[in-house]
């Protein structure tokens, strides 16, 4: 599928939130290359202004994913192989919660159990899933050995809102038509009721470079990116129907081609949309520059949004969705932040021009929007 790139007006008046405003919450990027965390004040409108100082972190972080009463979070640093752990002020502000804990090699993704008893994270280098139970106060403590997923380079996570399966996402960045890396995979596992993981049914093939990945919240769909280019491949976007033993079977008309080498996938909370960030070609920002949208049809099949894909700076990398579903906000490699007004039929305007995060280079799945 191709599509016209849309250059919509802005949907609101660009401003910044005054001295002592309403605000309607707040929004983090992780800054990959300077090794920080930037707060976003949201006004009324949804436009985001930069609230320093920026917040200190371990080496390369990458997402940022917040404990289920939005009081403590967690950011997994993939350089120096650590999840680190922060309370959450009353006004979004991040504290020092206790010291890092140790992940397996190069953690990526990361994800809270519905439960709110438990944080995974995937290690790219040495094939595993780290497991951590959080303890009264949001502190973590190591759940148990880590589990091997038996495939090459685990970077995605993804669970059911039930909290019974979880999804690994697998694979190396296909991004020249010479890359010869490893296929990429999806893994299941079963969630014990302690938490611990137990691996289930065979490998999923997917595309190579498995990468971001989103469930709707009615758990009956799984959506994965691959960051692949469409020189390479034209599968880039797998769309699975979800069986009660957590099985995966390909929706109609997946895969999809969703060019500009896709990273992160977002559902929209009335499982009603798909969007997909596609900045993963870092070679060449000006070459990677959309967000691609979907209607999610009633057997999962996917079908564009009018007026997609929608222009989002140069690689975009992360992107997240308000809890309303009405905004968007998409980081960049650039270090900028990108915001959408989400319309009825799912089209994305532009709320304001791009703010710089004031860290460096954002990668994959660097957006957070902060609880309420």
């Amino acid at each position: 599928m191709r599509f016209t790139r849309s250059r919509a007006p802005f949907a609101e008046s660009a401003g910044s939130v005054p001295a002592g405003g309403a605000t309607s919450g707040t929004l983090y990027v992780t800054n990959g290359d300077s090794g920080d965390i930037s707060l976003f004040r949201l006004d009324v409108q949804g436009r985001p202004v930069l609230d320093p100082p920026l917040v200190a972190t371990g080496r390369q972080p990458r997402q940022l994913v917040f404990a289920r009463d939005g009081r403590t979070a967690y950011v997994a640093t993939a350089l120096d192989d650590h999840v680190h752990q922060y309370r959450v002020g009353h006004d979004g502000r991040l504290a020092v919660l206790a010291p890092p804990m140790r992940t397996g090699a190069s953690p990526v993704g990361s994800v809270v159990a519905p439960s709110g008893r438990a944080l995974y994270t995937a290690n790219t280098d040495d094939g595993t899933v780290s497991l951590f139970a959080i303890g009264d106060g949001g502190r973590l403590r190591v759940l148990g050995a880590p589990a091997v997923t038996g495939q090459d380079s685990p970077r995605g996570l993804a669970i059911t809102p039930d909290g019974r399966y979880l999804y690994v996402s697998h694979g190396r960045p296909a991004i020249t038509a010479e890359d010869t890396k490893p296929p990429g995979f999806v893994v299941v596992f079963a969630v014990r009721t302690d938490g611990t993981l137990r691996r289930i049914g065979a490998p999923v093939p997917v595309e190579r470079g498995g990468l971001g990945m989103s469930i709707t919240p009615d758990g009956r769909f799984l959506y994965v990116a691959c960051e692949a280019l469409t020189s390479v491949s034209d599968r880039q976007l797998f769309g699975f129907a979800v069986g009660a033993d957590g099985s995966l079977k390909a929706v109609p008309g997946s895969p999809y081609s969703t060019p500009d080498v896709p990273v992160s996938a977002a559902v929209t909370p009335d499982g009603l949309r798909l969007y997909v960030a596609g900045g993963g070609l870092d070679l060449d920002l000006d070459a990677a520059t959309s967000v691609w949208g979907f209607t999610i049809a009633a057997d999962g099949a996917l079908i564009a949004v009018p007026d997609a894909p929608f222009d989002a700076g140069r690689g975009p990398v992360g992107i997240a969705l308000t809890p309303d579903g009405r905004r968007a906000y998409v980081s960049t490699l650039r270090a900028e932040l990108i915001s959408f007004a989400v319309g009825a039929d799912g089209r994305l305007a532009p709320i304001t021009e791009a703010v710089p995060t004031g860290g460096v280079r954002p990668l994959f799945q660097s957006v957070a929007v902060g609880p309420r």
